[in-house]
Order: structure tokens, then sequence, then C-alpha cells
């Protein structure tokens, strides 16, 4: 049985009063870095409201009724594809299957959208943990992305 099939969690729809809790996880410029590829540490107070806005689902992985992860779903309606990005866990449930569980969660909600073959991740850092929890969530390396250095990591819909 794999870690993230053993983690009890649910996915929820992320509202505006667990800004300052998601944005607390960006604890270090490491993680600012590869997260949204920021450089100004510390983040503004405002970064996780700024990413919420047309065409975005952003969602909130809890446990014990706790938040415990964060992600959004943004539409590719050219690629017949939705993107996973802004994935991050909380420092304290880091290595422990959350990650997995939050990404296969999301790719199920973006799987069910009409006209979705595939769903997308872009990997811009060298963190293997992050790529090792993308590769147990079936994602593969398909090529290089388009705009800026970094991996394109695809999982077709079924």
């Amino acid at each position: 049985m794999s870690e993230s099939t053993r983690v009890k969690a649910d996915i929820v729809p992320y509202t505006a009063e667990y800004s300052k809790v998601v944005l607390s996880w960006i604890d270090s410029e490491e993680i600012y870095r590869n997260l949204c590829r920021g450089t100004e540490f510390p983040p503004a107070d405002d970064l996780i409201d700024s990413w919420q806005r047309e065409g975005i689902s952003s969602y909130l992985l809890f446990a014990s009724g706790k938040p415990v992860a964060y992600g959004e779903l943004w539409e590719r309606p050219l690629e017949l594809a939705v993107e996973i990005a802004h994935l991050i866990v909380a420092p304290f449930k880091r290595s422990r299957g959350y990650g997995t569980k939050m990404l296969e969660l999301l790719y199920q909600r973006a799987a069910q959208r009409q006209n979705v073959a595939k769903v997308i991740l872009n990997f811009f850092s060298g963190d293997e943990v992050a790529l090792g929890c993308y590769l147990k969530a079936g994602f593969e390396l398909v090529s290089t992305t388009n705009y800026t250095a970094g991996l394109r990591m695809e999982r077709m819909v079924k």
C-alpha cells in the first residue's frame, strides 16, 4: 500500500480565511523559489490572495480537521488540459504522503472536467522530493517547459 493511499484526507475548495496559514508554509527562500519562482523573501502578505482569479480553482487538503496542503487547477483549454500549480504541503506534514494525495485528488478533479485529455505540471526546481512525489502520483516527464527553464510533466486522462 502506497503512502498516499494510507493518508486520510479530503480536498475542499480554498477560502481566503486560510491565506495566512498557507502563506506561513512558505518558510524559506528555497520553498518560495520552488513554489512560484519568487525572489523577494519573505513573500508579500497578499501572495496567496493574488493567485485567486478566473480560470483557476484552488483547493486545500484537510487531515484531522486542519489544512495540510494547497494546490490549484489552471484551465488550459487550447491544450485540452488542466495544469496543477502552486502545490505546497505544510512543513510538519512534508514527506508523509500528503503531497502525493493532494496530487491524486487534484488529478481526479481535473480528469472529471469536459474536454480534458491530460493534466500537466511544470517542474522548475531540482527538488528531488517534489519530483518523487510527482512520479508517485503517475506523472511522467515529457519535455522541457516552453517559457522558462524547467521540466514538463503530464498524466493522460483515461
